[in-house]
C-alpha cells in the first residue's frame, strides 16, 4: 500500500472474485429500480445517456449490505489507511449510459462529504476500463495542503459561493502536461483505493459507447467525525440529522456503521 501513502492512489489487482462482481452488479440493478432518497440524476436534458448514482441504500438493499460486510472492501480500506478500524462513509454506485455527456469533473472527494479526519475512496468497475476511458489522477495532490471547490457532476460548475479555505477548482486538463498524472487499465476485480484529498477527473470529453456500472465505496478511520462542510452538503446534512447524527460527533451509527477492525 506504499503508492496509497506517497501518490494518493493504489491499484489492487483481483482484489474481488466473480461472486462479488455479480452481487454489485444485483445491488446496481436492484437500486434502479427502487431508488432512494439520495438519488441524482446528473443528465443534461439533451443528453442521449442517463447519468446517475444514488447513496446510503445499503439498508434496503441486502446486496449492497451483503458487500459492505461481507466482502474484503473494508478490509482493503483499512490497509491502505493503517487504521485500526473502519467506518462507512458512503455506499454509492453510479451508471454512465452509453452516449452520456456528462463526467466527472475535476475534483477531489474530500469537500463533498461531512466527514472530518482521513478517509478514503475504493472504486471499481464492472467492466473493463482502459486508459483514455477512465479517471485520471494527480499524484501526489493528496499532499498539496489545498482545498478546491466542489464542481457538480451535473456540468454546472461551482456548486455553491466562493468560500474559505477553499480555492476555485481549476481545469487541469488544460496544462495537464505540468503534473505527474496516474492512469490505470483495470479488469472487473481490480480497484483504486485513493485518498479523499487526491484530485482526479475524466478529462475524455467523448462519451462511452457501451453503458458502464461503477461502484464508489468511502471509508473513513472509525473515530471519524461529523463535520460540516458548506452550503454545498446542505441534502446531506440533513439527510444525517434525519439519522440520528450530530455534528462534532462521531459518524458510527445506525447510517454509517462500523464495517472493519483489527
Amino acid at each position: 500500500m506504499t503508492a496509497y501513502r506517497n501518490d494518493g492512489v493504489v491499484q489492487i489487482k483481483n482484489a474481488f472474485s466473480q461472486e462479488w462482481l455479480d452481487e454489485v452488479r444485483s445491488s446496481i440493478e436492484f437500486g434502479r429500480a427502487n431508488p432512494g432518497p439520495m438519488y441524482l440524476d446528473y443528465s443534461k436534458d439533451t443528453n442521449p445517456g442517463t447519468y446517475c448514482t444514488d447513496m446510503w441504500i445499503w439498508r434496503e438493499n441486502a446486496h449492497m449490505k451483503n458487500f459492505i460486510f461481507n466482502s474484503p472492501a473494508a478490509e482493503l480500506a483499512g490497509e491502505a489507511m493503517e487504521a485500526s478500524s473502519v467506518a462507512l462513509v458512503t455506499d454509492n454506485w453510479l451508471v454512465r449510459e452509453a452516449g452520456a455527456v456528462n463526467r466527472a469533473p475535476w475534483h477531489h472527494d474530500n469537500p463533498y462529504f461531512d466527514v472530518s479526519g482521513e478517509w478514503c475512496v475504493l472504486w471499481m468497475g464492472l467492466e473493463p476500463v482502459r486508459q483514455g476511458e477512465g479517471v485520471v489522477f494527480l499524484k501526489g495532490s493528496h499532499k498539496w495542503g489545498r482545498k478546491f471547490m466542489p464542481l457538480s457532476f451535473a456540468g454546472t460548475g461551482q456548486k455553491a459561493a466562493l468560500q474559505e479555505p477553499y480555492e476555485p477548482t481549476p481545469d487541469f486538463t488544460e496544462n495537464l502536461d505540468d503534473y505527474d498524472v496516474l492512469e490505470f487499465d483495470l479488469d472487473p476485480g481490480d480497484c483504486l483505493i485513493f485518498d479523499s484529498h487526491t484530485l482526479h477527473g475524466a478529462p475524455n470529453p467523448v462519451p462511452p459507447e457501451r453503458t458502464v456500472n461503477r461502484l464508489t465505496m468511502r471509508f473513513a478511520h472509525g473515530n471519524a467525525a461529523f463535520e460540516k462542510r458548506g452550503s454545498w452538503t446542505d441534502a446531506q446534512t440533513e439527510y444525517w440529522q434525519a439519522h440520528g447524527m450530530k455534528e462534532g460527533e462521531p459518524i458510527v451509527g445506525e447510517l454509517l456503521p462500523l464495517v472493519w477492525s483489527r
